[in-house]
């Protein structure tokens, strides 16, 4: 294993992993935009609502102040021309009012209530109520544009005459609503530069984010060698320098574990070995210990006609044992790498069940089905090496079977999946076997190797698989596996 896989197995990303994008409205930048436009905003619009009151209440003081005003000096100017009834300086005093900025009307009556002076020429001379019954304050009645004053005249504490005026708002309403577009501008104003400084502020952060997250995605593919460069001491600076330290932990992490694994690899090969020379010592062991034996019993005068004939028979029986120790042996070992290609299983299965047809001895009543229905007959598999799968496990099944019973071969789908079942009718496997029917050298047969179904496990981990056995002693076996359907 070499380091970089080590580093792509540490860093590579689990199923359930969250691919690196974020959607437009929940990004950082975004966020933040809308953050310091929103606060601008509302800021401003405090600031302009503050202004637009601030004036508003200026303005009307200012009105009111200046109503006052004008009417004390209207009803001061006015006194000894309504004392005289002298019309034509009432009628002058009445001009000069009106000629005042924002005088809506202007009115001087007796005590009597006849109207000696006035903005209204139909009023002049008619005895009427007087049109203000009370001083206006702010803020106004909705819809009513006049502010509204009255002032009584007085000589030694008698009323003798009144006096009413009226002062338009509409040019109070104008500054209003001028300062109030004002007001707006400037929000929206605020609104545009506030989300341009938060755009650069957003900028500048999350380019440095983004490069964080380049580097974390290389690491996500192995590349431990990535490093940020620290161009401030601000936060995102103090952030850069713990993904670093992060990375160079990891990058140690990962040498230690690639140490490791190397120690752990050596070891396993070394045990490896040891069990695998222990165990062929012992298979040989047997054979050629009979073999040497009848050399030994040939090379002597003692043997003559039927026992030499026996003696030759054992030396060839236990040659012929050792040769097929070895080619197992040799055959397990050089197990080549799997090239699986989509194919036909069912033409496959077809085939090994006619070879076996072929090799049964007749006095073995062994019947073998294949059943391969349309939907499970195409799979992905090395041809050469299913072959030998499927024919190691026939062989087993017929071994198990002895002299008679029913060899079935038959795949099925299973979603995306082509399950593989040999079942026999034979003695049946032990539990505690089960486990270890795999394993190289293991074999419950006192003729047999231990490897065929070794040799079956290694090829089936190249196909992504592995042997699934069910057994019943006495009843049958079922041994099973699974292939991908390629469609």
């Amino acid at each position: 294993m070499t380091a970089a896989a080590a580093k792509t197995a540490l860093a590579t990303p689990t199923a359930g992993a969250v691919p690196l994008r974020t959607a437009p409205l929940q990004t950082l930048r975004f966020r933040l935009i809308l953050s310091v436009a929103l606060v601008h905003v509302v800021l401003m619009g405090i600031f302009a609502a503050a202004a637009v009151r601030e004036q508003a209440d200026r303005i009307e003081q200012e009105l009111l102040n200046r109503g006052h005003a004008l009417i004390s000096m209207t009803a001061v100017a006015s006194t000894n021309a309504l004392l005289t009834e002298d019309l034509g300086a009432l009628a002058e005093i009445i001009q000069k009012v009106e000629r005042q900025p924002d005088v809506a009307f202007c009115e001087i009556s007796d005590s009597r209530g006849y109207i000696l002076g006035t903005t209204t020429p139909d009023r002049l001379g008619k005895r009427r109520p007087p049109r203000v019954s009370h001083s206006d304050r702010f803020p106004l009645a909705s819809g009513d544009p006049t502010l509204d004053l009255r002032e009584d005249i007085r000589i030694a504490g008698q009323v003798v005459g009144t006096v009413t005026l009226g002062l338009s708002t509409y040019r109070m309403d104008s500054a209003m609503h001028k300062t109030w577009r004002d007001g707006i501008f400037f929000i929206l104003l605020a609104l545009v530069v506030g989300s341009f400084a938060a755009w650069a502020l957003s900028l500048a952060t999350t380019r440095k984010l983004r490069g964080m997250v380049e580097a974390t995605a290389k690491i996500g593919k192995g590349d431990l060698d990535v490093q940020l460069p620290i161009t401030s001491r601000d936060e995102i600076g103090m952030l850069a320098i713990a993904f670093n330290n992060m990375v160079a932990s990891l990058r140690h992490a990962s040498e230690e574990a690639l140490r490791e694994h190397r120690q752990r690899t050596q070891a396993e090969r070394l045990a490896c070995v040891g069990e695998m020379s222990a165990s062929i010592a012992h298979e040989i062991r047997n054979p050629l210990s009979a073999v040497i034996n009848s050399v030994n019993l040939l090379s002597g005068d003692a043997l003559h006609g039927d026992e030499r004939s026996q003696v030759i028979s054992i030396l060839n029986s236990e040659s012929h044992r050792l040769n097929r120790i070895l080619s197992d042996f040799l055959d397990f070992a050089k197990i080549r790498e799997s090239q699986p290609a989509r194919g036909n299983l069912a033409a496959l299965i077809e085939e090994v069940a006619g070879m076996l047809r072929q090799d049964l001895p007749q006095e073995k009543n062994i019947r073998v089905a294949v059943a391969c229905p349309p939907g499970a007959r195409l799979a992905v598999f090395d041809h050469d090496h299913m072959r030998q799968v499927v024919w190691n496990l026939v062989l087993n099944a017929v071994q198990a079977m002895g002299d008679g019973g029913l060899l079935s071969l038959r795949t099925a789908r299973r979603g995306d999946k082509i399950v593989v079942t040999v079942a026999d009718t034979g003695c049946g496997i032990k539990p505690d076997f089960i486990k270890e029917m795999t394993k190289p050298f293991v074999t419950g047969r006192r003729d047999g190797t231990g490897l065929g179904l070794a040799i079956v496990q290694r090829i089936l981990i190249q196909h992504r698989s592995q042997l699934s056995v069910s057994s019943e002693l006495g009843i049958g076996s079922e041994i099973s596996f699974e292939l991908d359907s390629g469609g």
